[in-house]
């Protein structure tokens, strides 16, 4: 009679079981690569507007230095002193005549150097899109402010000064708005 081999189980791995690790975590290492792409494009996004945001407040404190009668402060026309948040979201809809109508209420790049006036701010609203293959890109700030003047009461006035900056990321127009204020007391 035969005697048969007592049964031993063999250590390590089978090639299944290889195959099916090997699987395992290249499905993780694809997950991981997706989530870094996102983070990636986060950071970008939150990189433009973090730059529009400090080119709103560039503007912002250069009008601060302006004279309060200074021709560059001039009041706006009624559609965007009445309505300076844009709550209707004209400026979101590149193109259109709404859109058209209250860029044009708006002061703009012109109105910095008005006369020939020093302008102490950025020069050029544009930066280097750091995230792109391509380096020559670059995203270009649009400025524009809005000016309402109210007299308070006698020898009071109150100018609200809205800046807004518009610029394009991931194809989407974004607004970015700040605001200051700067009161004339007695005619000074």
């Amino acid at each position: 009679m035969l005697r048969r081999a007592p049964f031993r189980p063999r250590n390590g791995f089978t090639t299944i079981e290889s195959l099916i690790a090997a699987v395992v975590f290249l499905v993780g290492l694809a997950g991981l690569l997706g989530a870094l792409v996102q983070a990636r494009g986060a950071t970008g996004q939150a990189r433009r507007l973090m730059q529009a945001t400090d080119v709103a407040n560039d503007l912002a404190e250069q009008i601060q230095l302006w004279n309060f009668n200074d021709p560059r402060l001039a009041q706006n026309a009624s559609l965007c002193a009445d309505d300076p948040l844009d709550k209707a979201d004209a400026l979101l809809k590149p193109g259109s005549a709404e859109h058209n109508a209250y860029v044009a209420c708006m002061h703009g790049e012109v109105m910095l150097r008005l006369g020939g006036a020093s302008f102490g701010g950025l020069q050029r609203a544009a930066f280097k899109d750091e995230d792109k293959v391509d380096t020559r890109n670059e995203t270009v700030y649009q400025r524009y402010y809005i000016v309402r003047v109210q007299d308070v009461r006698e020898g009071v006035r109150r100018m609200q000064v809205w800046v807004k900056v518009l610029y394009t990321d991931a194809g989407e127009p974004r607004v970015v708005t700040t605001q200051t204020m700067r009161i004339q007391m007695g005619g000074v």
